[in-house]
């Protein structure tokens, strides 16, 4: 039953197999990864483009500069203070409004009544015939406000209750404060003092007049002409001194008189003082004027003055605000034209990877990886311009500073130079720079900067093969950056030494900043995007690698091989201007397969003689010579090597044939019934000039031990033939090598061998050498 169900199974995937040969199934141009991977660039810069979000009609200058151009108004709008001066001329308004006090009628009448009541008694008390049960009453009615002293005063002189009237009513029409106003709390020190009075109850108040109400009328009064109950006494026994000639003990009376009597008058308004504050506040305008449409708000080469970017702030705010239909469509086309202005390089950019870098096309990850690094740095010179003028905003008068040479715009021409090539990292820098001059409003002079940073930076950076290399990058962009910066200053008349200084120093903070994620990022690339970087490639050629020391030791033939190979590579590689570094480490490793089966390859053999494969069939010997690409590959992906390096390990040997056991295995059948498939490897053919190289540099090795000789003439004829023989048999095809790349191999190879095979002088032995000298005996 298994079994015919096995069966039925086969058929009809027989029967599938079948029909899906007849049928082509097109996949749509669209789903091709690299026009996904386009289109994905293309959204995100889109989503990431800083679109205006008014009609860009001038650029605003900043204080102090001369204008760039004659700017006019193109309608009539108001003059619009900004949020902070409409704050500061309210709180301004607020402190000009005076402090509100009453002065209350009702107060001086209670005063005077009070006065008017004890004049009967002062002068019943001081006439002769008053028996002395009713001055004792008096007496003692009134020593709860008056001493003796001031008693038997006015009992003396009963006359003066007449001025203490007339002064106290002069007093309280004047008015008398119950607050002592003054403006600072030196001055209450200084009044404290001069009165030797606490003046608990006290006001800072720094303004000289105050808005006296009495009765329905307001005037506005000095606060020295209301003053407090203590300082109005003095006052006033001074005025008696001088006035009325009056002695100590009269003047000290009336004084006690008139403290233990008076009262304040004049109380503070809190609340209709906060009230005229808050409707003074209110009444600040937020426009301090007009400007008339067709009026010139600026004319070129006039100096920015602070008036003139109110205006034009105003201007931006207005039209801001316009419900115009026309101005929204300008601003539409204004935005799609500088986003499309943006990405029309980008599809040039694609065109020049498309035709001329076919193996960074090919590979998928290598350019999303190079998309990606668009795409990032896309996104900080976005983040870069959105946070780097906030760092300045209270350096006003900084009127040179550019807080856009804080974007580390050289960051992805380093990544570009050291993940993937020169070339490529001087098309993405163009690209970059047009992209950020575009930005920052078509501005020649950021393209210019950005341009010429970026292909330094790129330069410094292309051949950095340890970590630490990084930082030599760093004097050449800051000198190129300086040098930019300095001419920049020069040309605009603005060689400010101070702000001269500070972009500077804003730029070595960029490049700072941009080596700091190039090296962070260059690993994270390598990891997730199979890059092998020149960094990877010199710890690859370390001797002491786990894998190339069980070579040395397992397989020491295949190890001397390898370092011959990996010789000749390298010099075939530099004249053709190939990469040689990773030719010479690819050729380390382009064998390891043998580490397995090492007996069974020749190099690890002590003589011929005692090969294994004298006991085993041709068929059997192909197979396990073909099985030492596979058995590298997978100890390749066992140690974590590179990509690269594994797609070198499977083509080195391309299809070629494994020519010894298939002529053994000819002449072993006679019916000559082989299967030729049998004696290839797997491939697939060499894919890039580096693994054409080192298939070529594997094939003259090997046969250069057999020629027993060191003949350069020899030598050449043989490196010529191997050559012509792996072109013949299409080995190359696909590895991008032209015609005059194979010549100059051949010149590559031959010093090369020459100093592998060069003549040694014989040296006597010492028989020899005894003989000789009988011979001169």
């Amino acid at each position: 039953m298994k079994h015919s169900i096995t069966s039925h199974k086969r058929a009809r995937i027989f029967r599938f197999i079948q029909i899906g040969k007849h049928l082509r199934i097109r996949v749509p141009a669209f789903i091709n990864p690299p026009i996904l991977i386009l289109a994905g660039t293309f959204v995100f810069l889109t989503v990431f483009f800083p679109y205006s979000r008014r009609v860009q009609l001038f650029d605003l200058p900043k204080v102090g500069e001369a204008a760039k151009e004659t700017i006019i108004s193109p309608i009539t709008y108001d003059i619009v203070r900004s949020p902070e001066e409409v704050e500061r001329e309210r709180k301004k308004a607020m402190e000009q409004v005076l402090l509100v006090v009453d002065q209350e009628a009702a107060i001086k009448d209670q005063v005077m009544k009070k006065l008017f009541d004890l004049r009967p008694d002062l002068l019943q008390l001081s006439k002769s015939d008053t028996s002395d049960s009713v001055a004792d009453s008096i007496r003692q009615a009134l020593s709860r406000e008056l001493s003796n002293n001031a008693l038997n005063l006015f009992q003396k002189r009963p006359y003066l209750i007449e001025d203490v009237l007339v002064y106290a009513r002069d007093m309280l029409d004047k008015g008398v404060s119950a607050v002592l106003l003054v403006p600072s709390m030196e001055r209450l020190t200084e009044l404290r003092t001069l009165y030797n009075t606490s003046f608990d109850q006290h006001l800072l108040y720094d303004r000289q007049f105050i808005s006296l109400r009495k009765d329905s009328l307001e005037t506005t009064v000095r606060i020295t002409d209301l003053p407090v109950k203590e300082i109005a006494l003095e006052n006033t026994i001074k005025r008696l001194r001088v006035e009325r000639k009056l002695d100590d003990d009269a003047l000290a009376g009336i004084y006690e008189l008139l403290f233990a009597f008076v009262r304040p008058n004049v109380i503070v308004n809190g609340e209709e003082t906060m009230r005229r504050r808050h409707k003074a506040s209110q009444g600040v305008l937020e426009i301090s004027g007009k400007v008339i449409k067709d009026t010139e708000i600026i004319r070129k080469h006039q100096e920015v003055t602070p008036e003139v970017i109110r205006k034009l702030l105003s201007l931006r705010y207005a039209l801001d605000r316009m419900e115009n239909v026309q101005e929204r469509r300008k601003l539409t086309a204004n935005n799609a034209g500088r986003l499309l202005l943006m990405l029309l390089p980008l599809l040039f950019v694609a065109f020049y990877i498309a035709k001329y870098e076919k193996r960074l096309m090919r590979n998928h990850k290598h350019l999303s990886a190079l998309a990606i690094v668009l795409c990032l740095q896309a996104a900080f010179i976005r983040a870069a311009m959105i946070l780097a003028p906030r760092l300045f905003e209270g350096s006003s008068e900084m009127t040179s500073l550019v807080p856009e040479y804080l974007i580390p715009l050289t960051m992805g021409s380093i990544l570009t130079a050291i993940l993937f090539s020169m070339e490529i990292s001087l098309v993405y820098t163009l690209f970059i720079s047009i992209c950020f001059g575009i930005v920052m409003g078509f501005n020649q002079y950021f393209f210019i900067y950005s341009l010429l940073s970026g292909i330094v930076a790129g330069f410094s950076a292309r051949n950095i093969r340890y970590r630490w290399h990084f930082f030599k990058a760093i004097p050449p962009v800051v000198m190129i950056s300086v040098v930019i910066i300095t001419l920049w200053h020069l040309i605009g008349f603005k060689l400010s030494v101070i702000n001269l200084g500070i972009n500077c120093s804003l730029a070595l903070i960029s490049v700072i900043i941009a080596i700091f994620l190039a090296m962070m990022l260059t690993p994270v690339f390598e990891h997730l995007f199979d890059i092998t970087t020149d960094m990877t490639l010199v710890e690859l050629s370390d001797l002491n690698h786990p894998i190339l020391k069980r070579l040395s030791i397992d397989a020491a033939g295949t190890y001397n091989h390898s370092v011959l190979v990996g010789n000749l590579a390298e010099s075939a590689a530099q004249r053709i201007g190939a990469n040689p570094l990773f030719a010479r480490v690819a050729a380390y490793y382009h064998d390891i397969g043998k580490i397995e089966k090492s007996e069974y390859f020749i190099e690890n053999c002590l003589t011929v003689d005692r090969s294994r494969h004298l006991k085993l069939a041709p068929s059997m010997s192909a197979l396990i010579i073909c099985s030492h690409v596979k058995d590298g590959v997978e100890l390749a992906r066992k140690y974590h090597v590179p990509k690269s390096i594994q797609d070198v390990i499977t083509q080195h040997h391309g299809t070629s044939m494994v020519s010894f056991f298939y002529e053994k295995a000819l002449e072993q059948d006679p019916h000559k019934q082989v299967q030729e498939q049998e004696y290839r490897y797997a491939g697939p053919v060499p894919q890039t000039r580096e693994s054409a190289i080192i298939m070529l540099a594997d094939s003259v090795e090997a046969a250069s031990r057999s020629l027993g000789t060191s003949s350069p003439k020899l030598l050449r004829e043989l490196v010529k033939k191997i050559i012509r023989d792996k072109f013949l048999s299409s080995q190359l095809d696909q590895s991008d090598l032209t015609l005059r790349d194979l010549d100059e191999i051949v010149e590559g190879f031959m010093p090369v061998l020459q100093g592998i095979f060069h003549s040694r002088i014989e040296y006597p032995s010492r028989e020899k050498e005894r003989e000789r000298v009988e011979e001169k005996q």
